[in-house]
């Protein structure tokens, strides 16, 4: 009989060493909250993806780009041809209809060379909004580049807490485990000396299975979640560290003070209001059909011409040329009208997705604000009862030790106080879970 005990013994106790071993690997690194969103706004590809657009629209702020520059051009052509021409002549005789017809032929060459420099005047405004419409467009660019990175950011804060969460998890399941292990060794030495209740030893080895199977399911839950984060972090995904536990962020968040930041600098909501002004832009541009374009030109002209089918050889003309040229589409076949139509309306669909993201706005945040107040006063419900169950499970304890209660009292204090300190955990991290979500609606999360 003792043989048996101690080959049990022995086993469950190697398999309790077992489960703690695979927490030895925990213990590589401390990583940060603040390096792992460093190292997720830096290997982020979607991130460096988005930095390229924002270097082309800054590029593409330019008079040049919006057609208010002056232009040089060189035109030239070069011809050749071959004629047989016949000429008659009026006859200069009195009586006489014409002359005899002349017959030439040979070849032609023609050569002109034309630099010439052009400058708008005049395009109907089209240029003046053209270039603020760039303008707007480079901030755009630059919102949806703070937008990734926000997204970014929550990914990553929220990959950390849930580590931390689970690594929090671990530490109480190693506690309960080394609860069920002392209830466990108390009875096997007690059966060494004839005082144990054999069914209260083996209910207390299948609790302690019981505890150790928990524990191996919450590692495995752990270690999926920190190649998770990796996996934000754009990091081989076997990286081994351990994570902080006490984050602190905001504190008390007020509902009112939220609003007025998201009204202010929420990325999505400025985004939208960044399109209503790039379609105004596109309908001052449409309109620009009305007006006439001027446009002020200089040109020096070669022409060199060569014809031996012509009563002129050669021909040879040089100098320079400056002049005005407008233009004033009358007509165009109602394409302008279309176009100066769908930009209204363009600008009309602006404005609907502005009052539809505004709404949607502030149902996100009161959805999120109500989840932060229920999960902290969730929260210090749990905190406030948790000593309860830590009183309970210890009176049950010492009645169990004198024999007053019987294991399955003993188990349940034991469960419901694991049970306990595992809710505060989990609601620590959705209150901090919901601090991310205010934060990032109403445009904090980035700064």
């Amino acid at each position: 009989m003792r043989i048996k005990i101690k080959m049990r013994m022995k086993s469950l106790i190697v398999y309790v060493l077992l489960c703690f071993v695979v927490d030895v690997g925990f213990s590589q690194g401390v990583l940060t909250l603040e390096d792992a969103i460093g190292k997720a706004l830096e290997n982020n590809y979607e991130i460096k993806l988005e930095k390229y657009n924002v270097e082309i629209s800054k590029n593409n702020i330019s008079r040049a780009v919006s057609g208010q520059a002056p232009t040089v051009e060189m035109n030239a052509s070069f011809e050749w041809g071959y004629a047989d021409a016949e000429t008659e002549t009026l006859g200069l005789t009195p009586g006489e209809d014409s002359n005899n017809p002349i017959e030439l032929d040979g070849s032609s060459r023609d050569l002109l060379l034309q630099p010439q420099i052009n400058v708008p005047i005049f395009e109907g405004f089209r240029g003046k909004y053209r270039f603020r419409q760039l303008k707007n467009a480079h901030q755009m660019s630059e919102l949806q580049l703070t937008q990734v990175t926000e997204q970014t950011i929550s990914e990553t804060v929220s990959a950390y807490l849930e580590v931390a969460r689970l690594q929090s998890r671990l530490a109480i399941d190693e506690e309960n485990i080394a609860i069920s292990y002392d209830r466990w060794q108390r009875l096997v030495e007690d059966a060494k000396f004839g005082t144990a209740n054999s069914v209260r030893r083996l209910q207390a080895e299948v609790d302690l299975k019981t505890d150790s199977a928990n524990y191996r399911n919450a590692v495995l839950l752990y270690e999926n979640s920190r190649r998770n984060l990796n996996l934000v972090m754009a990091q081989p995904l076997d990286q081994v560290f351990m994570v902080q536990e006490d984050i602190l962020l905001s504190g008390d968040l007020q509902y009112g003070r939220l609003e007025e930041e998201m009204q202010i600098s929420n990325t999505g909501l400025n985004l939208s209001l960044m399109g209503i002004n790039d379609a105004t832009y596109e309908a001052k541009i449409s309109e620009s059909s009305y007006f006439p374009s001027i446009q002020g030109y200089a040109n020096y002209t070669y022409f060199d011409t060569e014809d031996d089918a012509n009563f002129i050889l050669n021909n040879n003309v040089r100098g320079p040329n400056v002049g005005v040229a407008l233009s004033w589409p009358l007509f165009t076949g109602g394409a302008n009208k279309i176009t100066r139509q769908n930009s209204r309306i363009r600008l009309d669909q602006q404005k609907t997705a502005l009052d539809n993201t505004t709404l949607n706005l502030e149902k996100e945040l009161r959805n999120a604000f109500a989840r932060y107040i229920n999960n902290k006063e969730q929260l210090r419900i749990e905190q406030s009862n948790l000593e309860t169950f830590i009183t309970n499970y210890r009176k049950i304890s010492e009645d169990h030790r004198l024999g007053l209660v019987d294991a399955a009292d003993l188990r349940t204090a034991q469960l419901n106080l694991s049970s306990a300190r595992n809710r505060i955990n989990d609601l620590t991290y959705n209150v901090k879970q919901s601090e991310i979500t205010l934060l990032q609606l109403s445009g904090r999360l980035s700064q």
